[in-house]
């Protein structure tokens, strides 16, 4: 594992939960009103991103939103472009990998080489996203799927190769884009279980911690894409 000063997990990560919670549901997460502010910090791309939190289903989850000057279009096509994740992302992303498109849905899979000062091994996911598009916002959000019976070869070899890494057993977010007269506001919400042994405090202080630089990344990404 590579040690890395930067934790932010872009697609979804760094929580704990009891075993015995239910998984949300995108509709719980982008529905619910009952996010706390935690904290805001300053960003150097994406300026001032609160941090908020909300136990849904069982599950500690953890929200990002932030107002940036870039078009909800280049945002999207920052957050549905699998494999660039590996360049613009400062979360670890190791290998990525687009398994399939479907109109608006993405399978894919991505690899998470996790810091070795976390004490925490190292993960991995394969998730379904689905691109929705209302009249006032626009959304790509994942979570798990029946892996093993669409891609079992490809899921098994991930698998064989990386005996010591975690594939988190809850794994349900998204980015929503939303245009306003101020600029675009971009909330990034994540709720899951990573799995491990890493202390639940840990874990939820350095997803607190780090995600104004997953809305970071994918702002800078945004704006070079627009310029």
């Amino acid at each position: 594992m590579r040690l890395r000063p930067n934790t932010a997990v872009l697609l979804a990560t760094l929580l704990s939960s009891s075993a015995f919670a239910e998984t949300p549901t995108w509709s719980q997460v982008a529905g619910t009103d009952s996010w706390e502010l935690l904290t805001t910090k300053r960003n150097a791309d994406a300026g001032e991103v609160n941090v908020y939190r909300a136990t849904i289903a069982g599950i500690i989850c953890f929200q990002g939103m932030a107002m940036a000057d870039v078009p909800v279009e280049a945002l999207l096509d920052v957050a549905t472009d699998i494999e660039s994740a590996i360049a613009w992302s400062s979360a670890g992303v190791r290998e990525a990998e687009t398994l399939a498109r479907n109109g608006d849905s993405i399978d894919y899979y991505q690899y998470l080489d996790v810091p070795g000062w976390t004490l925490s091994a190292d993960r991995y996911w394969f998730l379904r996203g689905v691109i929705e598009r209302g009249s006032d916002e626009t959304s790509f959000h994942w979570d798990r799927f029946d892996v093993e019976a669409l891609y079992a070869e490809r899921y098994q070899q991930v698998a064989t190769a990386n005996p010591k890494a975690i594939e988190p057993p809850i794994n349900v977010g998204g980015w929503t884009f939303r245009s306003t007269e101020a600029g675009t506001e971009i909330r990034y919400r994540v709720c899951s279980d990573v799995g491990g042994s890493l202390p639940r405090g840990v874990q939820n202080a350095a997803t607190k911690g780090t995600l104004p630089d997953t809305v970071g990344d994918a702002v800078r990404e945004a704006r070079r894409r627009s310029n």
